[in-house]
């Protein structure tokens, strides 16, 4: 495979490499949007009613934060989500723990928080519609994109 020109492409493509099977399911990887700024999507996937981060997990926040350390120019969007299971207050607030999480992880493996723009979201954003609206394992995730500041 040839080497990537564009340094960030590289460290996008290592950061893949280094995480690849790490997660359930595999991370989606998005189109470079314009030739000044790449963002890549990573995922980290949480137990019913749980804010704890999984050993996938926290190889898939580790390799991010590795990644901006080598990387002054990249930055993070961190965003909380859940299933239907459970009223939407209780949700919205483990939405709320499962970013803190993710926070904290990549703060303890080196990325400055000036970098990491957080949010979350409770069940009102799922990733898929269920025919019973209510228990999908992949709802239950913090979504991390990873994105190259233009300039």
């Amino acid at each position: 495979m040839p080497y990537p020109k564009n340094r960030l492409a590289a460290l996008l493509l290592t950061l893949s490499v280094a995480i690849a099977g790490c997660a359930r399911p595999a991370p989606t990887t998005q189109a470079v949007v314009a030739p000044a700024e790449a963002r890549t999507e990573y995922q980290v996937f949480f137990d019913t009613d749980s804010a704890e981060i999984d050993a996938r997990g926290q190889a898939v926040v580790a390799a991010i934060a590795a990644v901006a350390a080598n990387n002054d120019k990249m930055s993070v969007r961190v965003i909380g989500k859940t299933d239907r299971v459970g009223s939407p207050p209780v949700n919205m607030a483990l939405s709320k723990r499962r970013t803190e999480a993710v926070l904290a992880e990549l703060v303890a493996a080196g990325m400055p928080t000036a970098r990491i723009d957080w949010g979350w979201t409770g069940e009102r954003r799922p990733d898929v519609a269920t025919a019973d609206e209510k228990s999908e394992p992949r709802n239950r995730v913090v979504d991390i994109t990873v994105m190259k500041e233009p300039g």
